[in-house]
């Protein structure tokens, strides 16, 4: 199946928060964001009939394919499996992490979240040695951390951002603010 280098993830603002993927599904198809399931897939969507007036593109005519396509780019949705476990999303365009209370560059936080999930506790800084809650850093929406999210294949980064009308659909039936980030795979 093919695998989108450049998404934009919608995400839960609370890195706890774990929401069933059934209820994000419902919540999505009921604004008609997502249609009908993929093909050999278990989580991933069509984008439905409202889904480019809950996306607002920048720049005057965005190239995107809304079909999808055997073995080329197209958009589609795909929402996480429910998980009881943080996870730390991130990709080659990750930016750089600094310390929320000295804002000192913390280059070992982020070799360490890309290695290994047990990097996702309380972090010492290196420079001013607080502790740091990496579900806390500003990443600058170019990661995340949490269990649950929702992935919209196929968006370049800073090509489109998410309609308030999307994002407030997903805090009515999840009860918690979410935010968006561009991660870029390869």
């Amino acid at each position: 199946m093919w695998q989108a280098e450049y998404r934009l993830y919608l995400y839960p603002m609370d890195a706890n928060k774990q929401i069933a993927d059934n209820a994000l599904k419902t919540a999505l198809q009921n604004i008609e964001f997502i249609s009908e399931r993929l093909e050999s897939s278990n989580n991933r969507y069509k984008v439905g009939e409202e889904f480019l007036s809950l996306i607002c593109f920048m720049g005057c005519s965005p190239n995107i394919e809304i079909e999808p396509q055997e073995n080329s780019p197209y958009c589609y949705v795909e929402i996480a499996k429910e998980s009881a476990e943080k996870h730390f999303i991130a990709g080659l365009n990750v930016k750089k992490a600094n310390c929320p209370h000295c804002k000192n560059p913390q280059l070992k936080l982020v070799q360490n979240l890309l290695e290994s999930q047990q990097a996702l506790s309380t972090q010492q800084c290196s420079a001013c040695t607080e502790y740091i809650d990496p579900s806390n850093v500003n990443w600058r929406r170019s990661a995340f951390i949490a269990k649950s999210w929702v992935l919209i294949g196929n968006i370049y980064e800073s090509e489109a951002v998410p309609d308030e009308k999307l994002l407030s659909a997903l805090k009515q039936s999840t009860g918690c603010d979410w935010a968006y980030a561009y991660v870029r795979m390869k």
